[in-house]
């Protein structure tokens, strides 16, 4: 990684290249989540750089801007910045740039963003865009300016139109939100390209996995921004040690041992493990709600709950092995 200090701080992130001299050809958007809808832009940007022996690159910034602009504490996202960079990486961009978005950065005038920054720093030939980008100091730059400023700075301009699922269901991160606040899982995963992603270090519950239900489970702490679901316990994948298990994961409050609502925990049981993975990271994928959480009268009727729900899953994981088949 290289590291550039100026007026304004970023981080150029570079994949197989060595030649700041290329022309950029750059990808403009927060890609929260990285849904089909991104995904389309940044393989677009990526098949038009080849063609012209120019550099793919991603500009991220590294806080949200309502969360800057506004001031929000309590603001929540589909990806970390480190997730965006992965699954960015993946895609076979050649270069992401972070920028510190702060209250300095967002004083930026729109037009002073592509000039002073993108066209004088970043040595940018072309730009990809959605169809409803907007940017610069309260948002007045647009998809019109950038179009005359194209023209005047002669750099090429390309506009993503809007990105449907089965040619109905508009795709965008608003959209997938709402539809993991409501716990309509299989409809986010869907929108988004993937399965939803939580991904946290091991931290010592309770205890009671392992003791009092005969269910070890795991308890992950997540990065403060993430979006977490409806609570509700959903079948899903977890990678740990390079490989795929599969398990059960419960989102909530653990209402049978709790009398009150305290933080958010999210426990995954995962089938046929015993490994110590305490401090360790571990990711999950959910894949299917299969129910609310509940409180039952003692720790019997949860673990006799447990085995349903794993039969339910392992019924699931079969039928899901079969459609992939």
């Amino acid at each position: 990684m290289k590291t550039i200090k100026d007026n304004h701080t970023y981080k150029k992130i570079k994949y197989g290249i060595d030649n700041d001299n290329l022309k950029n050809y750059i990808a403009l958007g927060f890609f929260d989540g990285i849904h089909l809808g991104h995904q389309a832009l940044l393989k677009w940007c990526v098949k038009e750089a080849k063609l012209t022996n120019a550099t793919s690159t991603a500009i991220l910034f590294d806080e949200h801007p309502e969360k800057v602009i506004k001031n929000y504490n309590n603001f929540h996202l589909l990806t970390t910045l480190k997730e965006r960079i992965r699954r960015i990486r993946e895609l076979g961009l050649q270069q992401i740039i972070i920028i510190n978005f702060n209250d300095k950065f967002q004083k930026i005038t729109a037009e002073n963003f592509i000039v002073e920054i993108l066209l004088k720093k970043f040595n940018m030939s072309a730009v990809f865009v959605g169809y409803n980008y907007s940017f610069g100091f309260q948002k007045k730059g647009d998809i019109k300016l950038i179009k005359e400023l194209s023209n005047y700075y002669n750099f090429k301009s390309y506009v993503m139109k809007p990105e449907t699922l089965d040619e109905k269901q508009k795709i965008s991160t608003t959209i997938i939100k709402e539809n993991l606040i409501e716990g309509n899982i299989e409809k986010a995963n869907k929108l988004l390209g993937y399965p939803y992603e939580l991904t946290g270090k091991v931290i010592h519950g309770d205890n009671r996995g392992s003791t009092v239900l005969s269910f070890p489970t795991a308890n992950l702490a997540l990065a403060k921004e993430k979006l977490l679901p409806k609570n509700g316990v959903y079948i899903a994948f977890a990678y740990s040690g390079g490989k795929k298990y599969n398990g059960l994961v419960n989102i909530g409050f653990r209402p049978t041992f709790r009398n009150k609502k305290d933080d958010t925990s999210v426990e995954i049981y995962i089938f046929d493990f015993c490994d110590d993975i305490y401090n360790k990271k571990i990711s999950i994928s959910l894949l299917k709600r299969i129910r609310d959480e509940k409180r039952f009268t003692d720790a019997r009727d949860l673990a006799t709950q447990i085995k349903k729900d794993k039969i339910i899953a392992e019924n699931f994981f079969r039928e899901y092995k079969y459609s992939l088949s």
